[in-house]
């Protein structure tokens, strides 16, 4: 054991001799700086990812809402706010969209009446509803989300701004009490539907709220229900006034560029303004871990050159070394360790330099709502270390061929 134990420190003293520090240095600090900058790019990717999520939001992510803009003569009887078949069509025909759907409106009117527990007060409304096919709807997994005639429920979604309005705006001017989400949740209220000649009582509950669409939504079944029981007419297709596109891919920029040459269209939600922003972000970041890589080559090419000069300097002390008995994968395992450690300790800084970075630029992330992340410091360090670890095959694989070479 000894033995063993001077000859491998003999070995390392022979082949060390050779090895240049300054050429290490240069590697070391040259790839620090690319993996750096390419770690940096990636973690930043991964955080900003919350700001073009549509999971928190209304409908699944990749749908946008379209509608066309209300002109002035649309007051008198001029012009139409609504969507013709063939404009549907050539909707339907763009290169970006998957498929269309749109919002089916009810024919019949509806009153909500409601009584505040505690109070001598009754609310009582006009309101409408509209439905959407409920596969689009984040909603539609909701056990709640569920229309039966037989209990006569019927689910609602509303946006939360109507909450806002009642809470900050008419109860304190009627002497009312206000109501956060979870106890309007559990209220059930009173809905009353009439048209066609007859009319029904139902109960209603909220089951959801929107924060991006002013709209009032029930299932898609209990519209069809309701407006075959109480509409005059059930065709929809001279009423459609908003469509709901399914695209590809939100940051596809021919989906700005469509709306820019049809003015007179709309979408809700600020989607198309997200899209281009998601659009130049992704080029911004895939520009900056081009730049990481760019900076690496010549540090990889840096390493590669001085294995070459260290294993060329050494070459008459491997070959004699060799002729001894020496088996030719032990002398690879030296030069790889060496390669190992050093790569191990260049992607140890990386990372931390890297958080720091990070710590910087949450700083200003933090003003834009993101304040938590999901696992993106895990995706990073996976990242990273797989990064490396292909460097390092590399780097042993140019190793392994060089002192055969020599062998």
């Amino acid at each position: 054991m000894r033995k063993n134990t001077q000859y491998r420190r003999l070995l390392s003293r022979l082949l060390r001799k050779n090895i240049s520090v300054s050429q290490v240095l240069g590697y070391a600090f040259a790839a620090l700086a690319g993996m750096t900058i390419l770690f940096s790019a990636f973690c930043f990717r991964e955080d900003v990812k919350p700001l073009f999520s549509s999971e928190s939001g209304l409908f699944k992510p990749g749908f946008m809402v379209v509608n066309k803009k209300v002109s002035v003569f649309s007051a008198f009887g001029k012009g139409t706010s609504v969507f013709n078949l063939s404009e549907i069509e050539k909707i339907r025909k763009q290169d970006f969209v998957h498929s269309v759907s749109y919002f089916t409106p009810c024919r019949y009117q509806v009153r909500a009446t409601i009584s505040l527990s505690g109070q001598m007060s009754t609310l009582s409304t006009e309101m409408f509803f509209e439905s959407v096919p409920d596969k689009l709807l984040a909603q539609s997994g909701n056990k709640d989300w569920k229309w039966d005639e037989a209990s006569g429920l019927i689910p609602i979604i509303i946006p939360r701004d109507y909450l806002t309005l009642y809470n900050f705006g008419f109860s304190g001017s009627q002497g009312l009490p206000q109501i956060s989400e979870s106890i309007i949740q559990q209220l059930v209220f009173q809905v009353t539907i009439y048209g066609n000649g007859i009319s029904g009582d139902f109960k209603g509950r909220i089951v959801g709220f929107s924060d991006n669409l002013n709209t009032i939504l029930v299932p898609e079944a209990f519209m069809s229900w309701s407006n075959n029981q109480f509409a005059v007419s059930v065709d929809d297709t001279g009423r459609i006034s908003r469509l709901i596109l399914e695209v590809k891919n939100p940051a596809d920029p021919k989906i700005a560029g469509f709306f820019a040459a049809n003015p007179d269209y709309e979408v809700s939600d600020n989607k198309g303004e997200q899209g281009k922003l998601s659009y130049f972000l992704t080029i911004l970041i895939v520009s900056v871990m081009v730049a990481g890589v760019l900076v690496m080559l010549p540090a990889v090419g840096l390493m590669l050159l001085s294995i070459n000069l260290i294993i060329y300097k050494d070459r008459q002390t491997l070959s004699n070394l060799m002729l001894l008995g020496f088996n030719r994968n032990v002398l690879v395992r030296y030069y790889s360790i060496l390669v190992i450690l050093l790569n191990f300790v260049v992607t140890l800084l990386s990372v931390f330099f890297t958080l720091i970075i990070r710590n910087l630029y949450f700083l200003k992330l933090n003003v834009l709502g993101i304040t938590e992340t999901s696992g993106s410091l895990v995706f990073t360090v996976i990242f990273s270390f797989c990064f490396v670890f292909l460097l390092t095959l590399l780097d042993i694989f140019w190793i392994y061929r060089k002192i055969k070479t020599i062998s």
